[in-house]
């Protein structure tokens, strides 16, 4: 006889399997990179008052304690990434020529235009 109803769920459902971990590191991934993206909008304010404001800022976060900050969020930007690219087949069921695109194409074409994307951020940031 099946259990009475309504079971209670453990708070640590997420600790059960590797793919709930995942999925709770990469929702943890997008707030840990929207609080960065909000650091960051706050020192291009803080360029726009001038030199002296921004002078301060820079101080700030070349402070090695940040410099973890920096990594993380680096980390937790890649891990959003790739789990996201690994989503496209998924969402995107791409058809050519009538017939369903292999899932490695489009991942391997996701990973292709965030290449091109950052060389072309890089060309940018060197040619100003």
């Amino acid at each position: 006889m099946a259990r009475p109803l309504p079971r209670t769920a453990s708070n640590l459902w997420w600790n059960r399997r590797w793919p709930y971990r995942l999925f709770l590191l990469r929702e943890l991934s997008a707030v840990f990179v929207a609080i960065y993206v909000v650091l960051l909008l706050i020192l291009v304010g803080q360029v726009r008052e001038g030199e002296a404001a921004f002078g301060d800022w820079l101080a700030v976060l070349r402070h090695p304690a940040l410099w973890i900050v920096h990594l993380a969020a680096l980390g937790f930007a890649q891990l959003h990434t790739t789990t996201w690219f690994r989503a496209v087949p998924k969402g995107l069921p791409l058809r050519i020529g009538g017939r369903r695109a292999p899932p490695q194409l489009l991942v391997a074409a996701s990973y292709a235009l965030w290449a091109l994307a950052s060389a072309v951020v890089l060309l940018l940031f060197l040619a100003g």
